[in-house]
């Protein structure tokens, strides 16, 4: 291998290892710009039979030699790295996994709205679930509290509690507990131990857990009661999540060497790259991101001043499990538009947890998966509303992402899957990750941010539309307001808006307009103050949407209207 480093890195390859999938990305400078040069898959074999990532990976480079005609491999099989003079090879390799065992938390601190509340948190943002609580003023005794964690059988604790030098004597018999639970148990099953509280109290505390579990040590996340500090901690939780997977990835050691930087927990490149997008935004509405996936989803918040990760056990593949756990099956079977038995729907998705690599064969099967989609969404945007994890109701923009929505072919069911899962308020611009990359580009932005910014302006991403969400108490028909959109060349387009319907006003991916909305009668939009100004949108493959359908949507008990009234609704925005 030539020996010849080159000043700056052109060529980048990327590898996502997911639970069912496995996918890479080529990336390279055409016409001194950042673009996605190819992209490929193949089923991930970190799993039974072969219990190796190392197939999937060849095979995902091999294909990408294929498709570009570049020769990425040495004939032994070994990635060139970097690249060569005359071509071959990259110069950058990152890698991201969401192959990551769901570890077993017990949170644990000292008031229930404050370091327990906090620590909470942290569980939350990792690929965890979290099983048993335990706080100072839990009214349960001693004993009790100690045979609750005892049947949790976690792997992890999180200890968190007390101000930097205060309560240091709660603490204290808060970490007793924990460490008679540590001594009880028999030396193979003991769970480590992330302590992030009263830092007076670190070394302590990680010489008492420390005689019989693994000990991580991270800055308080509560340093005082108003001041919450998660990212440290979040860190320390992530380093440890990926010691395991490391350890059960079969091949993923192997590989780590010849990584640009470690290879990161796919979550973990999610929040990069939404809190980067959160400095670029409106401060005052911050970004959403979602991905939705096989075994995990995600949802992120930024904003210039605070960042917020959840990772939900939901999915369509392994994580359908939970998903049919959490639902009724009837809020599944609601959004189809013909005749299917609940039975049908449930068999199909039980199906899809045993067998994630399947892919719908049919229109119907298709619909299906929107269907659980939609729920995968609103699921998560419920929980995401108990935690209380979102500081707006306002998000500009709204990013989709991961692998399941981004293989929604037609861009109207994409947005519909948004708008019917996530039933977002006000205004709110949605853009489709179409390829699945907004974690790799978290990953790679650590080295290379040129390549990140330019591949978010580039066409690996869609502008689906400008949602604006218009709520009002009138009776289903009403005409509810006029709006008229004027174009940059002077003309316009207009209609009538009515309660319950949802419409589309034609304007072109990235074209900007002016929106004047007329009330006829008393409406809403979130956070807007109607008949005062303007509306500047910028357009999206579907235009901009009006939803006038009410939130939250409500469907017809009768299964014949309702498969009329979504019919009504794909029919007017024009799905496939």
């Amino acid at each position: 291998m030539a020996k010849n480093k080159p000043t700056q890195a052109k060529s980048v390859l990327g590898l996502e290892i997911g639970s069912a999938n496995t996918r890479g990305f080529l990336f390279d400078v055409v016409e001194n710009s950042y673009r996605m040069i190819a992209s490929s898959s193949a089923p991930s074999t970190q799993m039974q039979p072969l219990f190796d990532i190392g197939e999937a990976v060849y095979e995902v480079v091999t294909r990408l030699q294929e498709v570009t005609g570049r020769v990425l491999l040495e004939k032994s099989g070994e990635l060139i790295l970097p690249a060569q003079p005359n071509g071959d090879g990259v110069d950058q390799f990152f890698v991201t996994t969401s192959c990551a065992p769901a570890l077993k938390v017990v949170a644990a601190g000292l008031l229930s709205d404050v370091s327990l509340e906090s620590a909470k948190k942290l569980a939350y943002a990792a690929y965890t679930n979290l099983v048993e609580s335990i706080w100072i003023n839990d009214r349960r005794p001693f004993n009790q509290k100690m045979d609750a964690v005892l049947a949790a059988r976690p792997d992890l604790i999180i200890l968190a509690g007390g101000t930097d030098d205060g309560a240091s004597r709660s603490v204290t018999r808060t970490a007793d507990l924990i460490t008679g639970v540590l001594g009880f148990l028999p030396r193979g099953i003991r769970p480590q131990v992330l302590y992030c509280g009263n830092q007076a109290l670190s070394s302590q505390l990680r010489e008492a857990f420390g005689r019989y579990t693994s000990v991580r040590t991270a800055p308080n996340i509560r340093p005082s009661l108003e001041e919450e500090v998660l990212d440290p901690a979040l860190g320390e939780l992530n380093a440890m999540i990926m010691e395991k997977v490391l350890d059960q990835i079969g091949g993923l050691r192997r590989i780590s060497p010849l990584c640009t930087i470690p290879p990161q927990l796919t979550n973990q490149a999610f929040h990069q790259i939404i809190k980067f997008l959160g400095r670029q935004y409106d401060p005052q509405k911050g970004v959403l991101g979602v991905d939705v996936g096989a075994t995990y989803s995600m949802a992120a918040y930024a904003n210039d001043r605070v960042s917020i990760l959840n990772t939900f056990n939901l999915g369509l593949g392994s994580g359908v499990e939970e998903l049919l756990l959490k639902s009724d099956i009837r809020e599944i079977s609601r959004w189809l538009a013909f005749s299917i038995t609940d039975a049908q729907v449930s068999d199909y998705l039980w199906n899809r947890s045993l067998y994630p690599l399947s892919v719908a064969s049919t229109i119907e099967e298709s619909a299906l998966e929107r269907a659980a989609m939609r729920q995968v969404l609103r699921l998560m945007m419920a929980e995401l509303e108990i935690r209380e994890a979102l500081p707006s109701s306002r998000f500009e923009p709204i990013l989709l992402s991961g692998s399941l929505i981004s293989r929604v072919v037609d861009p109207v069911q994409s947005l519909f899957v948004a708008l019917d899962g996530m039933q977002p308020l006000g205004i709110s611009p949605l853009i489709l990750d179409k390829h699945g990359i907004l974690p790799l580009l978290g990953a790679i932005a650590n080295k290379n941010p040129l390549l990140a910014i330019q591949l978010l302006e580039s066409t690996a991403f869609t502008n689906l539309a400008t949602a604006i969400s218009i709520t009002s108490k009138a009776r289903i028909g009403s005409t509810l307001l006029r709006a008229r959109l004027d174009y940059p060349d002077g003309n316009y387009f207009e209609a009538e808006v009515k309660q319950g319907s949802i419409l589309s006003l034609p304007l072109p991916s990235g074209m900007s307009g002016i929106l004047r909305l007329q009330p006829t009668r008393r409406v809403e939009i979130e956070d807007f103050a109607l008949n005062r100004e303007p509306i500047k949108v910028v357009g999206g493959v579907c235009g901009v949407v009006l939803d006038a359908r009410g939130r939250p949507i409500v469907l017809p008990e009768d299964p014949g209207k309702r498969t009329d009234l979504i019919k009504e609704w794909e029919f007017l925005l024009g799905a496939a």
